[in-house]
């Protein structure tokens, strides 16, 4: 197949990206897709083998002088092991439905009320998901003052367990082993489902 000279660099970045961050994108919403623009290509979130989300939105600019691509910005998010809000606990839920699915609750309070998160990644790494939570920073213009009282928050992330086969999975919160559930069964849909 021939593609067009920018289209084919593009598809050359992600593919490259790719095999040198095995695991991209387990949760995939609309803005965790790349995005090319005005010259410009978006890559929400690159994974490492250290961490989910290591690098987040990087952007590179099309420069026809050299006929190739320059990194214009990047974030690189390090997670610090542990809690990242304060009363953090986390549960998990299995469905009794079939395929099975699993999810985890996390509950805690944000330090003020202008905290949020700004990603959740997940990667799966033999039989561990590995979940990690970026606070984002305060996305509200200067001169907005934000409540200092703790303000509490409930979040739902569905596991990517679908084509799992039976056995015990282990998952971890922002590199804290936090506990694990079972698939009785190979989790597939079947001819009688």
């Amino acid at each position: 197949m021939h593609f067009p000279g920018i289209l084919r660099d593009i598809i050359v970045i992600v593919l490259a990206l790719s095999a040198t961050f095995p695991v991209w994108a387990q949760i995939s919403l609309p803005s965790d897709y790349p995005v090319y623009k005005d010259g410009k290509l978006t890559i929400p979130r690159v994974d490492t083998i250290e961490q989910a989300g290591n690098y987040q939105k990087a952007e590179f600019q099309y420069d026809s002088s050299i006929d190739g691509w320059k990194l214009i910005n990047v974030i690189e998010t390090k997670v610090t092991p542990g809690p990242v809000t304060y009363e953090e606990k986390i549960a998990v839920i299995v469905t009794n439905s079939s395929p099975i699915q699993v999810f985890l609750k996390i509950t805690g309070q944000f330090s003020n009320g202008c905290n949020f998160f700004q990603q959740i990644n997940q990667t799966l790494k033999d039989n561990k998901f590995e979940i990690t939570l970026h606070l984002g920073p305060n996305p509200f213009p200067p001169g907005i003052v934000c409540t200092m009282a703790l303000v509490s928050y409930e979040k739902i992330i569905p596991l990517e367990v679908y084509g799992l086969p039976a056995g015990i999975y282990q998952y971890s919160v922002n590199g804290e082993t936090m506990g694990s559930f079972t698939l009785t069964q190979d989790n597939i849909l079947t001819a009688t489902d």
